[in-house]
């Protein structure tokens, strides 16, 4: 099977050249690297035309930044081989990760192969993962349950069969960021396709800070905003014949409290800022995320799906 490794990116002129290296030190190495670049300023283009003069990758041009999902369709669209995999440009691939997501193909019923995702310093940060039909998101590493939930994989780590995620409509726009991978596993799992987890197929994740990410007051109050509008669109899209609203609602509530996700909880490691924020501000995210909530539902209105059959058990390598 031939593979396709697809890097989106903007303005990574000090993280993308890692990740590049990595790549090219895989072995079996892939048979192509595509770059979607949209469209950065800070010498990261340059970079890629040279390497692209060099045969090193395939280089997209995007005109105009438009989300993640866009960014990969457009990778998606140029890529070739049979696996399509995709990688963070502030990510860089562990020896043998190739390897290791390409052993999981060897049963043609699996659509889709992930692995873990480690901080910098070697720290597991994410493992296998699953989502339920509320929309949340299941860590087994965290010793939190998968049972009853439908496996997902990390969108700086994760792989697809070429076409089943052509069939199921690539990646939705919708999603210009957040629950965009959490969409597209879904999509193939309706198409009768499983999901596999990895442990040998290894990123290391910097998590670098955006330019969406600069002004990190705005970024804490749109985050909310995405949390609560992308959830619920990707519920009713996925599971809305199953799920009324007054039944979501009361779930995201009771999971709110329950994850202590309340007035002081900031997003962590990925805001690079204290794990407390002042009271009023965190009160302001939580109406921010509501008012997504509402808008979310009523955007998913118009692409919903027939219902997902029940996931079955959790996949666990030899």
């Amino acid at each position: 099977m031939r593979t396709s490794v697809i890097v989106c990116t903007f303005n990574r002129i000090d993280w993308l050249p890692k990740c590049l290296e990595s790549l090219l030190a895989q072995d079996p190495r892939p048979d192509e690297i595509i770059v979607v670049d949209g469209p950065s300023v800070d010498g990261t283009r340059e970079m890629l035309e040279e390497k692209e003069r060099e045969g090193v990758l395939k280089l997209i041009r995007q005109r105009r930044l438009d989300g993640i999902s866009a960014a990969r369709n457009l990778g998606l669209a140029a890529s070739t081989g049979d696996i399509v995999c995709f990688i963070d440009d502030d990510a860089i691939a562990q020896p043998g990760w190739l390897k290791a997501i390409m052993g999981g193909y060897v049963d043609e019923t699996v659509g889709g192969v992930g692995g873990p995702v480690h901080h910098m310093d070697g720290r597991l940060c994410m493992g296998r993962n699953a989502v339920s039909t509320e929309g949340l998101w299941f860590d087994e590493s965290r010793n939190e349950s998968l049972d009853g939930c439908y496996p997902v994989m990390v969108g700086c780590n994760m792989s697809f069969r070429r076409q089943p995620l052509i069939d199921a409509g690539g990646f939705d726009p919708y999603f210009k960021y957040h629950q965009d991978e959490t969409d597209a596993c879904l999509g193939v799992q309706r198409l009768g396709y499983s999901i596999r987890y990895e442990e040998g197929a290894v990123v290391h994740h910097e998590w670098c800070e955006g330019s969406y990410r600069q002004d990190m007051l705005r970024w804490y109050i749109r985050l909310r905003y995405l949390w609560g509008r992308n959830n619920s669109y990707l519920v009713r899209k996925h599971f809305g014949e199953s799920m009324p609203f007054a039944r979501y609602c009361s779930n995201r509530a009771s999971a709110f409290i329950s994850r202590r996700r309340l007035a002081t909880e900031s997003p962590g490691e990925k805001m690079r800022t204290s794990p407390q924020l002042p009271p009023l501000l965190a009160y302001i995210g939580i109406l921010s995320e509501a008012c997504g909530l509402v808008q979310g539902w009523r955007d998913g209105r118009l692409n919903r799906m027939e219902a997902l059959r029940p996931p079955g058990p959790v996949q666990r390598p030899i």
